[in-house]
C-alpha cells in the first residue's frame, strides 16, 4: 500500500485511512470505479475553491493530482472498486497534503439505510459550509452516536428545527410527486452526487424544488434518499419509527435515467 504526502509517494503505515488533522483546509472523498475516480473534475473543481477559501492555492496542480491519483489506484487496489481521499490544509505557513486510495468502506454495500432523528442542532450556516471543510466535528460526532444506536446516519437540523443535512449525506425526499432537498441557503454541503440528481431530475422534466423543510416533512414523505459521492443515492428504510419502501418508484425511475445517462448504477457502487 502506498500513499501521496505532499505530492510524493510513500509506503503506507497502516492500510486503512488515517484520520485527517482538524485544521484551516478541504478534503474530497470519492467514489474509484472501474479503475478511475468517479466525477473526479467536480472534486477537484470544488477542492481547489475550498483551498482558495482558506486562503492558499492547491498544493499541486490537476495534472499532478490525475497522475497521482492513477498511481495510487494501481498500487493499491488496481481495477477494483475502492475509495479516494485528498486533503490539504494550512500547518502555520506551511500547506500540507495527503492522498489515499483504499478498497471501499462497509456501509457502501447496503442497499438501503436507517437514520436517525434529530440527532443534533447544527449552528447557523457560516461561509465555510459551501466547502467540505476538516473541522466537521460535529457532523461526524453525531454519525459516531448514531452509529452507536445501531443506525446508518442522522438527520441533522438547525437550531430552528430546520432540516439541513444528514451526517455525511444529502438529503431527499419525494412528496405529492415532487422531489424536495433542503436548499443550499439552509446550509447543506453543496454535493457533488446531490447537483448531478438535481440536473439529471430537471432534465427528465420532474418537479423539483430546493427549500426550507422541517423532520415533519419527511415523516410525510413516501421516499426519502441520502446520497453522497460513496453511496451513490440510498433509500431510506427508516427514519426512526417511520417506515419506508426499500424500493421506493421514483428512485427507480431515477436509477434507470441515471443508468442511460452514465452508464452504472448509482445504488451499486461496492
Amino acid at each position: 500500500m502506498k500513499i501521496a504526502i505532499n505530492g510524493e509517494l510513500k509506503a503506507a503505515t497502516t492500510e486503512s485511512m488515517e484520520e485527517l488533522p482538524v485544521a484551516p483546509g478541504v478534503f474530497e472523498t470519492m467514489l474509484v470505479r472501474e479503475g478511475a475516480p468517479v466525477f473526479f473534475d467536480d472534486h477537484w473543481a470544488r477542492f481547489c475553491v475550498g483551498c482558495r477559501h482558506f486562503k492558499f492555492e492547491p498544493p499541486i496542480s490537476t495534472d499532478e493530482a490525475g497522475a497521482l491519483a492513477t498511481a495510487l489506484i494501481q498500487e493499491n487496489i488496481a481495477g477494483r472498486t475502492g475509495v479516494l481521499r485528498l486533503a490539504a490544509w494550512r500547518n502555520g505557513s506551511i500547506v500540507e497534503s495527503r492522498m489515499e486510495v483504499g478498497g471501499p468502506r462497509p456501509h457502501m454495500s447496503r442497499p438501503a439505510f436507517r437514520a436517525a432523528l434529530g440527532a443534533r442542532a447544527l449552528p447557523p450556516p457560516d461561509a465555510d459550509r459551501a466547502c467540505k471543510h476538516l473541522r466537521r466535528t460535529a457532523w461526524l460526532e453525531a454519525l459516531r452516536t448514531a452509529r452507536a444506536g445501531g443506525w446508518d446516519e442522522a438527520i441533522l437540523s438547525d437550531d430552528q428545527g430546520r432540516v439541513v443535512e444528514a451526517c455525511v449525506s444529502n438529503v431527499f425526499f419525494v412528496y405529492d410527486g415532487c422531489l424536495h432537498t433542503p436548499a443550499l441557503e439552509a446550509g447543506p454541503l453543496p454535493g457533488v452526487m446531490r447537483a448531478r440528481i438535481l440536473s439529471l431530475a430537471r432534465n427528465e422534466g420532474w418537479t423539483v424544488r430546493e427549500g426550507e423543510y422541517r423532520l415533519a416533512d419527511l415523516l410525510a414523505a413516501s421516499e426519502v434518499w441520502l446520497s453522497n459521492s460513496l453511496i451513490g443515492v440510498r433509500p431510506l428504510s427508516a427514519l426512526g419509527e417511520r417506515q419506508f419502501d426499500p424500493n421506493p418508484p421514483s428512485l427507480g425511475k431515477l436509477r434507470a435515467t441515471w443508468g442511460e445517462t452514465f452508464g452504472w448504477d448509482p445504488m451499486v457502487v461496492a
